[in-house]
């Protein structure tokens, strides 16, 4: 060993302490040399004990210690039966014959694989510690090769403050550096202080701070025998905490089915998690994987509602397409007939979460796929005018930006090369994301571990104190309410849990996302019992709205090893909270928006309005794009404010609550006299006032309240929309004769949806604008 090109990192170069590890003996082996100018001195080859080692790692997460998480999330997105869950499947390495037929996706399906963080290359995932085993091998490399940075750009010591406290086993003035050769690897410290003297010195000068080596130095006499620093073997006995966690388990849901979480089994699980990180049982392998979700978001509107819970700025999307129907189209309506609809829907929506790369391009990413390949003829030239096709859709807009990738692919026919390039790309552009490597406290991850252990041990939900409770054991030690709130929200971010810290929902953490995908697709899907579906509350559901708490109960009873009953109260807190459902003002009775029958505003007023009654302009807001489920917040936000307005329905001979999809009425006082017409059309949300009283008001607050809540929204799920106020006659179509401020600073404009002039204020009136006009 050549301890003199080590030199340079001691100031004088006249005495070093150096710590040796050969890599041909084991990793957690070390031992010291000691030089002077008279001479050097060896000790031993020594090796701690597991409760030193245990100390070590220990002070890592009661430092606070942070290390670079990796995780990715794929979520496959468009039309259904286009083939999204058969890609995902040849993707995750099923054969050619499973997946010529599958049932189309109901809800969201979420599997599970490893991503290499070296190389990219995936791998199935059967294990849910490996973030947290790296996290710590991780730390102890990278504080190492940070000190030997920091040490071989100062070239010079700093001069260490002085103590009175004698310490015998510290070393004064640290610095720690590493190199390594073919055969071994050196880390050195320098002491530059006299051995006679008094003083020592507890302080890292370097400007990194490195665990307490120190904290596991076995009791010697010999100062300077050295000591193990394992930074390489730090890894779980999976089998064993896996059997003795679920055993626990098992144990609590046997014995107190009342209780989420058994105080004494939860300290004996988080024991047993954090002992098996202590211990090292294996040695580390240059695989170091990532976790990757995948979210195969089910392709029918109805579950639009649902989808915007689980949509993620941090992840990469596949869009997914059947080339045999892709075309392009002129006019966009709300029914999604087309493919070519549905892509430009899609890059619509996920433009809504846009933020810009390193590289200037925009995130999320979006690959699309087409498939059926296989059933096109002259495919080369379908090919081309497919891009054509698409570049049509995209035409001079900012959201084909996301775009990286345009793949023509057979599920059922093509090899797995052809999967495996895609795994490629999609693993390229996970590791080029902003979230991944992110920095973590490793106490953070612990707490996951936990979690995960607790969801895949069948327990879906908890209360959040018992989760507190958790946080306070002594081996992860997040004593402070606001942390365990922050590192719950970390772990809604990244899609490990469902937290919301707010009123009515902060009292609960939803451990498993697809607990609450299933409970969502109890309410949602139409796949339900014979008996339900022609019971008078399924029908008034679909007709109305209306949701009775009876119903909830039995469509909830439909799969009830998931003790969605049990927990209805939470799950009904939960779907309000993303207006799903809502109650009605000052009432116990619950609607769900996104369940009503379709009706335009067109068809609605025939049935409805009295062509006597007074009507103002129509005051719209005109987004680029309307984000799907956007009006189910609007109109939640209004049955919330307003009292809803009951019609009569000549179709069916009753009464009922003007309530539609695309249109709601809503009382402006107690008589009825005065209405309020909230309507969606195409990227349009528009207000119109009915009033049978014939007075001359204006409404300007009513449209400052939609705009304030628009903005509110935007700012609640992070989304980057656009909107422009616009007005149309009292009489006219607002989906297409819209008219701006700009159209209408003339006296009069000509009205060619009804082939006569206007008087512009008298657009702009109704709602404040005329001090605008002028």
């Amino acid at each position: 060993m050549d301890i003199k090109s080590y030199n340079e990192f001691s100031r004088n170069g006249i005495r070093i302490l150096t710590l040796e590890t050969v890599e041909k003996d084991d990793f957690a082996t070390y031992k010291c040399i000691v030089s002077n100018m008279i001479g050097t001195v060896e000790g031993d080859h020594v090796q701690p004990n597991d409760e030193e080692r245990q100390k070590f790692i220990h002070e890592l997460f009661l430092k606070g210690e942070c290390g670079k998480l990796h995780f990715a999330r794929l979520v496959f997105i468009g039309k259904n039966g286009v083939g999204k869950t058969s890609l995902m499947r040849r993707l995750l390495w099923q054969n050619k014959e499973d997946v010529t037929s599958t049932q189309s996706t109901d809800g969201i399906e979420v599997e599970k694989c490893n991503i290499n963080i070296a190389d990219g290359k995936w791998s199935p995932c059967d294990k849910i510690d490996d973030d947290l085993t790296r996290l710590i091998r991780q730390v102890y490399k990278d504080k190492i090769l940070n000190v030997k940075r920091a040490t071989a750009e100062t070239g010079i010591d700093q001069k260490p403050s002085s103590s009175k406290t004698e310490e015998p086993r510290r070393v004064s003035d640290k610095r720690l550096s590493k190199s390594s050769s073919n055969s071994e690897s050196i880390v050195t410290l320098n002491d530059d202080i006299d051995n006679d003297s008094d003083t020592s010195d507890d302080t890292v000068l370097i400007g990194t701070r490195i665990p307490d080596i120190y904290s596991v130095i076995p009791e010697k006499t010999n100062n300077y025998e050295a000591v193990e620093i394992d930074l390489n073997q730090i890894q779980t006995d999976y089998v064993k905490s896996e059997n003795v966690n679920d055993k626990l388990i098992n144990s609590y849901r046997n014995e107190n089915e009342s209780d989420l979480v058994n105080d004494e089994n939860i300290n004996k699980l988080t024991s047993t998690i954090m002992k098996s990180y202590l211990q090292s049982t294996k040695e580390e392998h240059d695989d170091i994987p990532a976790f990757c979700w995948l979210w195969d978001f089910a392709g029918q509107k109805d579950f639009y509602a649902t989808h915007q819970v689980f949509l993620s700025k941090s992840a990469v999307y596949l869009l997914v397409t059947d080339s045999l129907e892709f075309s392009t189209i002129e006019n966009q309506g709300l029914d999604f007939e087309a493919s070519a609809e549905y892509v430009s829907f899609w890059f619509d929506a996920i433009h809504c979460y846009w933020s810009t790369t390193k590289k200037g391009r925009l995130d999320p990413p979006i690959i699309v796929v087409c498939t059926n390949e296989d059933k096109i003829k002259r495919e080369k030239k379908r090919q081309r005018q497919f891009k054509d096709n698409l570049g049509q859709v995209l035409l001079d807009q900012k959201k084909k930006e996301h775009l990286r990738k345009i793949y023509f692919i057979s599920n059922t026919e093509d090899a797995d090369s052809v999967f495996e390039e895609i795994r490629t790309e999609i693993s390229h552009h996970a590791m080029d994301m902003k979230d991944w490597g992110k920095n973590c406290p490793l106490k953070w991850l612990l707490l996951q571990q936990v979690l995960l252990k607790l969801r895949y041990s069948n327990v879906p939900i908890s209360e959040t104190k018992t989760l507190m409770k958790i946080a306070k054991h002594e081996n992860i030690d997040i004593s402070e309410e606001n942390e365990v709130k922050r590192c719950l929200q970390y772990c809604n971010d990244n899609g490990t849990v469902i937290y919301f810290d707010e009123e009515n929902l902060s009292d609960h953490v939803i451990l498993d996302p697809k607990w609450l995908i299933n409970a969502f697709r109890c309410l949602v899907s139409d796949k339900i019992d014979n008996v339900i579906e022609v019971s008078d509350d399924w029908q008034k559901l679909k007709e109305t709205g209306q949701l009775k708490d009876s119903l909830i109960s039995r469509l909830f009873r439909k799969e009830p090893q998931l003790k969605f009953e049990d927990n209805k109260a939470h799950l009904i807190e939960v779907l309000k909270r993303f207006d799903i459902i809502v109650n009605l003002k000052d009432s116990s009775e619950l609607y769900m928006p996104c369940m009503i029958k379709s009706c335009s505003f067109f068809e609605f007023q025939k049935h409805f309005c009295d062509k006597s009654i007074f009507k103002t302009s129509w005051f719209c807001l005109e987004f680029k794009f309307l984000p799907p489920a956007f009006f189910n917040h609007i109109i939640a936000w209004y049955i919330k404010q307003y009292h809803v307005s009951d019609i009569v329905d000549t179709q069916i001979r009753r009464k009922r609550k003007a309530l539609y999809r695309q249109v709601g009425v809503f009382d402006l006082d107690s008589s009825g006299c005065e209405q309020l017409v909230v309507c969606e059309g195409p990227n349009t949300i528009a207000l119109q006032v009915w009033d049978s009283r014939m007075s001359n008001k204006t409404y300007g607050k009513l449209g400052s309240e939609l705009v304030r809540f628009v903005d509110t929204l935007r700012k609640r799920y992070s989304l980057h929309i656009q909107y422009s106020f616009t007005f149309t006659c009292k009489d006219g179509d607002f989906t297409i004769n819209r008219k701006t401020i700009e159209d209408l600073v003339t006296q009069e404009y000509r009205c060619f949806e009804h082939k006569t002039n206007h008087i512009s204020d008298d657009l702009v009136k109704p709602w404040d604008y005329s001090k605008t006009l002028r």
